[in-house]
């Protein structure tokens, strides 16, 4: 099999729930970045070394230009648990040889003890690894978005279910917020795009492009680290976008973006993990 374009993406036992869910978002229009995906069964080839991909990488980096390389699992992002933060990710990668050592990276990170123990935890498995019930990875490579401002956004208060929007968010890139480097502003909304709380939290660092590949921590001046880092505009355009991917995908999602030059991006879309309300068409 090859790397397909990611709105081809339509078989999840291939290419995952995450690519999915990012091929049917593209399909319907939904502003996301293009990209490509390789089936897991292409990953593991390249990485016992029984596939060489070079010209194909090539292909996709005269396309995309600087990339995100970021897992697609099999078993990731069910509604009853999310993978999420326990693959790796590799972010601003420019090079052949740079995305190569990404897809090893990632893989080997569904390979890692911490995986085992959730996965155990999550879902009954006794063992994962090199046997039958190892975990089965796809890979994204998708056009990488240099970042102003990113965040998440739940279309329903995932803490105490109210019908809320929930947005979280910080300067840069989202690595900020997912890996926890800071806390991060918070936001909550009606359905009509109303802002009924605004926080702003101490945001220190921003992550940002490094100047030849890979991120850097880039550190904020006092004023911009203690502002809120979303306008009122913006808010308005995030509930416009929730409003349209719960027109695709049903209610209760989780959504990550970006603002970048003035531009919102949709990066990942999914059922909010555990949520005791079941509806849409996710499965």
């Amino acid at each position: 099999m090859n790397p397909i374009p990611l709105y081809e993406a339509a078989e999840v036992e291939l290419y995952g729930r995450k690519a999915v869910n990012l091929g049917v978002a593209l399909k319907h229009c939904l502003p996301v970045p293009e990209g490509y995906v390789l089936p897991a069964s292409m990953v593991v080839q390249f990485v016992k070394g029984e596939l060489h991909i070079e010209g194909e990488i090539r292909s996709m980096l005269d396309a995309l230009g600087s990339v995100s390389v970021r897992s697609s699992a099999i078993q990731e992002d069910g509604e009853q648990s999310s993978y999420a933060g326990l693959f790796h990710s590799c972010l601003n990668v420019t090079t052949v040889e740079g995305v190569e050592r990404a897809i090893r990276y990632i893989w080997e990170s569904a390979q890692s003890k911490r995986l085992n123990s959730y996965k155990r935890r999550a879902e009954g498995v006794a063992t994962i690894g090199n046997n039958d019930k190892s975990v089965q990875i796809a890979l994204i490579v998708q056009r990488m978005i240099n970042s102003d401002v990113s965040g998440i956004l739940f279309t329903r208060n995932p803490v105490t279910y109210a019908d809320e929007r929930v947005i979280e968010a910080a300067w840069g890139l989202g690595e900020a917020v997912a890996s926890g480097y800071v806390t991060p502003d918070s936001f909550r909304m009606n359905r009509n795009g109303e802002i009924t709380e605004s926080t702003a939290s101490l945001k220190e660092i921003a992550i940002r492009f490094g100047q030849c590949e890979g991120i850097i921590e880039s550190r904020l001046d006092d004023y911009t680290a203690n502002s809120l880092c979303l306008t009122a505009k913006q808010c308005t355009q995030l509930n416009g976008l929730a409003d349209n991917c719960e027109q695709t995908f049903g209610p209760n999602i989780d959504m990550e973006w970006t603002f970048a030059d003035g531009k919102l991006w949709l990066l990942q879309c999914r059922r909010i993990t555990g949520l005791n309300i079941r509806e849409g068409p996710f499965n």
